[in-house]
Order: structure tokens, then sequence, then C-alpha cells
């Protein structure tokens, strides 16, 4: 097939392989994502959030599952998909161009599709709303109007198409890096995904605190980025060190996420579609 013309057929198993990463990977890390968010909207040092989880038992650590579960595994199945839909797009740009305005609008429509999910499974996981807030179907009583329900998206957008951009900009130049040293493939495309998730996640991490902030209330009238930023930074003495509570276990679920979320959709793609990619 002539670069810049694939079909329907041909990009749908990026879809399905990104679908299938992103349920492995939210099943596996959610515990761990529990304990970083408890850190991002009190402020807490790991051990405190740690114990603060633990001591709710185990019914509650999955409490908050659904919406992650159906928005991450959506996100990743966006990602690929539409990176790979949008870069097929437009072939007369240079390949550069080509991968940051497919990674940019990709990341766009994700945000747009993510931001309820994320704003429902902020609320679920805040522990002023356990006894308010019965499950997922009932966040539709709290939460009435669409922009209530799109809190936060200034955030989700700057966050996805900035790290859309680096990780689609780095991957393959990192993937051939790696590749010199000949090891088993899945194992690459883990250390692969592993790295730049890891990075991407430590540069972007104090945008989520503020999104996590903005997201964690109900009755308060939104606010901008900048604002929530400005009110993040004085409930915490203005010291941008505080913005990062949370950032070495997020570091950490990061690596394990991203190695598994790239590892899986290699792996599928591979045996979903006759070449690994649609690009280059």
């Amino acid at each position: 097939m002539p670069q810049g013309s694939a079909s329907v057929g041909s990009l749908l198993p990026h879809y399905v392989s990104g679908w299938c990463a992103g349920m492995i990977n939210v099943t596996v890390t959610f515990p761990i994502n529990k304990v970083i968010f408890r850190q991002q909207i009190h402020g807490l040092p790991f051990r405190q959030a740690f114990r603060q989880v633990s001591k709710e038992g185990p019914l509650l650590l999955y409490r908050g599952l659904g919406p992650p579960l159906c928005q991450k595994s959506l996100q990743i199945c966006l990602m690929y998909g539409l990176f790979n839909t949008c870069y097929n797009t437009f072939p007369s740009y240079d390949n550069t161009k080509r991968i940051v305005l497919a990674a940019c609008l990709a990341g766009t429509i994700e945000a747009l599709v993510a931001t309820p999910f994320e704003r429902g499974q902020s609320l679920l996981q805040t522990p002023a709303f356990h006894g308010k807030i019965k499950n997922t179907l009932d966040l539709r009583h709290h939460l009435v109007t669409v922009k209530q329900w799109y809190r936060g998206l200034g955030a989700i957008l700057f966050r996805n198409t900035t790290t859309n951009s680096l990780f689609f900009l780095s991957r393959d130049p990192l993937s051939r890096q790696l590749n010199k040293f000949d090891p088993p493939k899945l194992l690459s495309d883990f250390i692969c995904g592993a790295c730049l998730g890891a990075l991407n996640s430590t540069l972007i991490y104090p945008v989520n605190v503020v999104k996590s902030y903005q997201q964690k209330q109900i009755s308060t009238k939104n606010q901008s980025l900048f604002t929530s930023c400005k009110m993040v930074l004085k409930e915490r003495n203005y010291k941008v060190r505080k913005l990062y509570l949370g950032v070495q276990l997020n570091f950490s679920r990061s690596l394990i996420s991203w190695g598994i979320i790239n590892a899986t959709y290699e792996f599928l793609i591979h045996r979903l579609s006759k070449s690994s990619r649609q690009y280059y």
C-alpha cells in the first residue's frame, strides 16, 4: 500500500490493539494510581496516602475502576488508532510535521472523549464523596450539566497534545537504538514504552495535579487552568516541590504502565496486521 493511503481495514488493528493494551494496563496499575491520586489532591507523603488507602480495605480498593477502565482503554485505542489515521491523512507534509499534527489531533479527540471519564474517576476516588456518590451510575445525579462533566478539559488538552507529540516523535528513534543491543522484541518494546511514558508523566505531572484539583470539586465555580494553578500553589505555601508530591510513585507506575501498553500494542499489532505500523 502506498504511504499515506491506508484503508479502514488496515487501520482497524491499531484501534483494537490499543483498546486491549489499555484494558490490561488499567487492571494492573489501578491500586497504584489510587495512592498517587490521594497524594495529588491532599498533598500527602507516600506512606500516609498508602496507609489511608489500606485502611479503607479491599472492597474500596477498586472503587472507581469503571471510569478509568472505560476511559483508559478508549483513550489508548484512540491514541494509537487516531494517530495512524491522521498520519495517513497528510501525505504531503514532511515526517516530523505529520507526526506532531497527527499526535495533536489524536490528543484533542482523546481529551473530548476522556474528560467525563476522568471527572467521574476523580470524584469516586475523593474520600469526601464516599458517602455521597454510591457508584459510577450515581454520578449522573451530581453532575447534571455538560460543563460540570468537562471540568478540567483545558489541562487534559494540554497534557494529551504535549505527551502524544513527545511519545510518537521519540518512540521509533529510541526503538532503533534499543535494537542495536539485539534484545527480545517484547522486552525492547516494554523498555521503549516504559522510558518514554515515565519521562512524559514526570514532565507533565504538575498539570495532572492541577487537573485533579479542578475535578475533585462539584459545587465550586469553574476556574481556568492558570487560576487553578495559582490556587494549588497557594494551598501548598507556594512551594513548587509540593506540586511533585507523588511523582516518585507516579514515575514507577508509568514505567510499568507504559511498558505494558507499548509491549501489548506491538505484540497484538504484529499479529493483527501484516506490518507493525502504517507509517514510516
